[in-house]
């Protein structure tokens, strides 16, 4: 989340004269990829007012907005897409644009162990929700993304360049590796503490459901992995050891996913290396809050040298 494009009350209120009259609206600065007001009514009702910037598809919107009624409806809070007639998605200064229910609670930096044991509980439960459903997207962040963005940085001698080329000559012997045989599922894909709010120490929902495909759980489980157990190249084993095995109590991994765990966590640390440096050099308008891409760059050497598919 972030805010790229600026709107007033008056910009707005058209598309709120079935829903409240605007008491306030104000940016949301943590992220990257969208522009996000909260939007406060005069009832005191908060509302999410999203507009999509480049790299969020007009034509990815439907299936993300049926992801996010899927999984509410099986029980896995998080936003749903507010309809103004008959319709959840709207445009705003020639973008596409979408108003959003507020999930109220507070992010985690450091949990303790009932945060783990819910987060397990809820990620496990959204697993068993993703692997029956029906929707399908392909997740592009992965080879199509980094294709694209090693183009973008051709030729360049900036800052980071030594590790942007140890990242692409590993693209480069890994990325015709993935298998084909691992079950897929409706994941989120961008599972960080940012993303996921708790209440009274439980998990109480999930936000940025814009990175939603499908592909294998192992990956979403990598993802979560790298960013919650990870300071740069510090590994919390107490944290992951109590996440991992109470997860495990619920969600029964083949051969295959289990085999496939250190390649998907070192995939997962690629795409966010490439996607942050990328970020941080071209997507510089707005009020952002960049987030250092090193970090995923000391992930991945770690499990370089590291195997975490010993704790199965």
């Amino acid at each position: 989340m972030a805010v790229y494009t600026k709107v007033t009350i008056e910009d707005i209120s058209h598309l709120f004269k079935d829903i409240g009259e605007i008491h306030s609206i104000d940016g949301i600065t943590e992220g990257v990829e969208n522009t996000n007001y909260l939007i406060t009514l005069q009832n005191n009702k908060r509302l999410i007012f999203t507009i999509f910037e480049k790299r969020t598809k007009a034509s990815d919107l439907p299936f993300f907005n049926n992801a996010m009624l899927e999984f509410n409806k099986s029980g896995i809070n998080c936003p749903s897409a507010v309809n103004v007639d008959n319709r959840n998605i709207f445009e705003i200064k020639n973008k596409p644009c979408a108003i959003y229910s507020f999930i109220d609670g507070k992010q985690i930096k450091k949990p303790n162990s009932k945060n783990l044991e819910s987060l397990s509980n809820f990620i496990s439960r959204m697993h068993e929700v993703g692997l029956k459903s029906k929707l399908r997207r392909e997740n592009d962040m992965l080879a199509p993304t980094w294709k694209y963005i090693i183009k973008k940085f051709n030729d360049y001698e900036g800052k980071h360049k030594a590790e942007l080329e140890y990242v692409i000559n590993l693209i480069n012997i890994t990325q015709d590796k993935f298998s084909n045989d691992l079950r897929t599922a409706l994941i989120h894909a961008d599972l960080f503490k940012d993303n996921i709010f708790f209440k009274n120490d439980e998990v109480c929902g999930l936000i940025d459901f814009f990175f939603t495909c499908n592909d294998s759980i192992v990956y979403d489980f990598a993802t979560l992995t790298n960013a919650w157990f990870f300071d740069y190249q510090n590994f919390d084993e107490k944290d992951f050891s109590l996440f991992f095995n109470n997860y495990f109590l619920r969600i029964k991994w083949n051969e295959l996913e289990k085999n496939n765990f250190n390649f998907y966590l070192k995939m997962s640390a690629i795409r966010f290396f490439m996607t942050r440096l990328h970020d941080k050099y071209f997507n510089n308008s707005g009020e952002v809050n960049h987030k250092d891409p090193l970090a995923f760059f000391e992930i991945i050497k770690f499990h370089e040298k590291n195997n975490l598919q010993d704790f199965f």
